[in-house]
């Protein structure tokens, strides 16, 4: 039960926060064609990363709420392309525009989604140790992956981009 009301917890502050993302992008955009910024949004903190989720990775599933249980995705680098990770219960058989939920239980990193392939469209960000299900956003809708630090840019082993 604290696990469903956790979840929910996390669609709400999603949408909260994906809310304001249109006027902030086209702020932030820094002359970035085809690139759009947004706001940082934070996901539901768990106990612990969902079964099959493992250590230092970023984790995400084709249905809501985790499922199927025990078999995510899992990449632990940037990917500007998530076509070429096959799914066979995936439309086209693959992970882009796929993902429902999602985990991130990186080491050290926040990982970051888009919306567009080679780290274009519309940027989100999943803190270590939270996950949820995607907002309208990016349901169903994300091609390729990066990483960040806590404030927002990048390091030596957080190589970006980032929105």
């Amino acid at each position: 039960m604290r696990r469903i009301l956790a979840m929910i917890a996390g669609v709400v502050l999603l949408l909260g926060a994906m809310a304001g993302t249109s006027a902030a992008s086209s702020a932030n955009n820094s002359g970035k064609q085809g690139q759009v910024s947004a706001t940082a949004f934070k996901s539901v903190k768990i106990a612990a990363a969902p079964a099959g989720c493992g250590s230092g990775n970023f984790c995400f599933w084709p249905n809501a709420n985790y499922s199927p249980a025990g078999n995510p995705g899992e990449l632990s680098g940037r990917n500007a392309d998530w076509a070429i990770f096959s799914r066979g219960d995936c439309p086209n058989d693959n992970w882009d525009n796929c993902a429902t939920s999602d985990y991130n239980n990186g080491n050290s990193c926040e990982a970051v989604v888009w919306t567009g392939k080679s780290y274009t469209g519309t940027g989100g960000w999943i803190y270590r140790g939270t996950g949820g299900n995607f907002s309208s956003t990016f349901n169903n809708a994300v091609s390729s992956n990066s990483w960040g630090t806590a404030s927002g840019g990048t390091s030596s082993s957080c190589g970006g981009p980032v929105p």
